[in-house]
């Protein structure tokens, strides 16, 4: 998995603005819940705006749910930066 393969994964979601997706793995290769890992991208950060003035859990719950398939395989921690327009 990449960042291209997230990005696809999240593409379609019509109600927020993904402005960046960024690898943070590498920082954080050696802590103790990734240090086995053998999925390469544990860590991600998400940029977006919130255009539409949607609720935090559920623009959390969105993506969570079309990433779950990438939780499952190692994605270990996902921090999502909200911006108001």
């Amino acid at each position: 998995m990449n960042i291209e393969m997230i990005k696809n994964l999240l593409k379609d979601i019509s109600q927020f603005e993904i402005l960046d997706i960024i690898d943070n793995s590498k920082s954080h290769s050696g802590h103790k819940g990734v240090q086995h890992s053998i999925y390469p991208l544990t860590h991600i950060e998400i940029r977006l705006i919130n255009h539409s003035k949607i609720r935090k859990i559920d623009i959390h719950r969105d993506i969570y749910q079309r990433l779950d398939g990438e939780i499952k395989k190692g994605l270990h921690s996902i921090e999502i930066k909200i911006l108001n327009t």
